[in-house]
């Protein structure tokens, strides 16, 4: 009983931290750094509100299937801070937005199942590990070359690190059918834990140059009503 409230309470820790780093340093000026921040507040709700720690799926909780709606759709408007170019963020939110009505047909045919967790979760853990993994060696090439943005690549490798672990959980669970899944799934929260720290980390190395490109967004900004006006 006392490891698992250690467990649990080391891990509300480590989720809590990323919070406490965008909001101590004002990070959350950058939007997607708020939809960072709220991916990690409603994880800390999921962790209290489990009835087991580490948490086990149970997918015929309405709240936990309503955690799998949210959770990727915030993941991915977190991605858009690795995503400097413009059309690239545009493409993102077309493809968000395609995701989110992809969600509330599921939703609208599933309810609050099981079966809408596997059509949300499957493709969306999916996309997210393969876009994921697409801007953490873009950013590896940009690092090694120009010896800048440690910290990002750090952000990255976390998301990476983290949903890697969730995917093959997410496939032990339905795929193999494993339904005494406690132990992978414990492995999942220790890694979400410990990719919770890093992302505090790659945050804290990278709060001069996130606060730098805020105020350049904002010149530039604010360059554009000159001109037009």
């Amino acid at each position: 009983m006392i490891p698992d409230v250690l467990f649990g309470v080391s891990s509300v820790v480590c989720f809590a931290l990323p919070i406490c780093v965008i909001l101590f340093y004002r990070l959350h000026r950058h939007a997607s750094l708020i939809a960072l921040m709220a991916y990690y507040i409603i994880t800390i709700f999921h962790c209290i509100g489990s009835a087991t720690m580490p948490p086990s799926p149970d997918l015929s909780n309405g709240w936990e299937v309503l955690y799998n709606y949210i959770e990727v759709p915030l993941m991915m408007l977190a991605l858009l801070f690795f995503c400097p170019a413009s059309h690239r963020h545009q493409k993102l939110h077309l493809f968000i937005a395609l995701f989110v009505a992809y969600e509330a047909v599921i939703f609208m045919f599933c309810g609050f199942t099981p079966l809408a967790s596997l059509c949300v979760m499957a493709p969306g853990l999916l996309l997210i590990v393969l876009y994921a993994h697409f801007l953490f060696l873009r950013q590896l090439h940009f690092t090694v070359v120009h010896g800048k943005n440690n910290g990002r690549l750090l952000m990255l490798g976390a998301i990476v690190f983290s949903y890697s672990c969730y995917l093959y959980m997410f496939y032990a669970y339905f795929f193999q059918e494993k339904k005494d899944v406690t132990n992978i799934y414990a492995w999942h929260f220790f890694s979400a834990s410990s990719a919770a720290v890093m992302m505090s980390i790659g945050l804290y190395m990278m709060r001069h140059r996130i606060r730098q490109l805020q105020d350049l967004k904002i010149a530039r900004q604010e360059l554009q009503m000159l001109f037009q006006g």
